[in-house]
C-alpha cells in the first residue's frame, strides 16, 4: 500500500508541477483518447 501512495504523491507532484496551460493539454488529450477508446458519440 505504501507503493500505491509513494506514485499517488508523484504522480501529484509532477501535475502540479506542469503548468496551467500544459494542464489544459493533458486534459484534453485525455477526454480525446477516452471519446476514441469508448467510441463515445459527442453531439455537435
Amino acid at each position: 500500500m505504501t507503493a500505491v501512495q509513494q506514485s499517488l504523491a508523484a504522480i501529484r507532484s509532477y501535475w502540479t508541477a506542469l503548468e496551467r496551460d500544459w494542464q489544459s493539454v493533458a486534459v484534453g488529450a485525455v477526454i480525446v483518447v477516452l471519446t476514441v477508446v469508448f467510441e463515445i458519440q459527442i453531439p455537435w
